[in-house]
């Protein structure tokens, strides 16, 4: 393997689990955070602000959820941590699908599983049910 191709390996292995600590819960429109002490309910409410004009109720104002390119974006890095810059969240997603999300549990154990979109395309093991 070429040195190049071995940083280029590196380097998406680096973003896989770079990317792998989003909040991707709150993009899921039936999760709903519970008690006060929970600051997914603040992110939530600091994002849909964002979005707040006069026109928008409040019903419209709790069903604005981040989409999980908004996730990963560093220009929401004040409230949902995303570190990445606004094109590579997008190329991120372009080339992988996120199969899995597990929130963090009581214990603290959290997972995200990413898919390569070219390698999907010619099997069908990506199908989770």
């Amino acid at each position: 393997m070429s040195n190049k191709k071995q940083i280029q390996k590196l380097r998406d292995y680096a973003e896989l689990a770079w990317a792998s600590y989003g909040y991707f819960h709150l993009a899921d429109k039936d999760y709903k955070p519970e008690g006060w002490w929970n600051k997914d309910r603040e992110r939530l409410e600091q994002f849909a602000k964002q979005y707040n004009n006069p026109k928008t109720t409040e019903v419209e104002l709790e069903s604005i959820r981040p989409t999980y390119i908004d996730i990963l974006n560093i220009e929401y890095n004040s409230f949902l941590d995303g570190d990445f810059t606004p094109t590579q969240a997008k190329r991120f997603f372009s080339r992988y699908d996120l199969l899995i999300h597990q929130p963090n549990t009581e214990s603290g154990f959290s997972a995200t599983l990413f898919g390569e979109k070219r390698k999907q395309r010619n099997t069908e093991s990506y199908l989770w049910k």
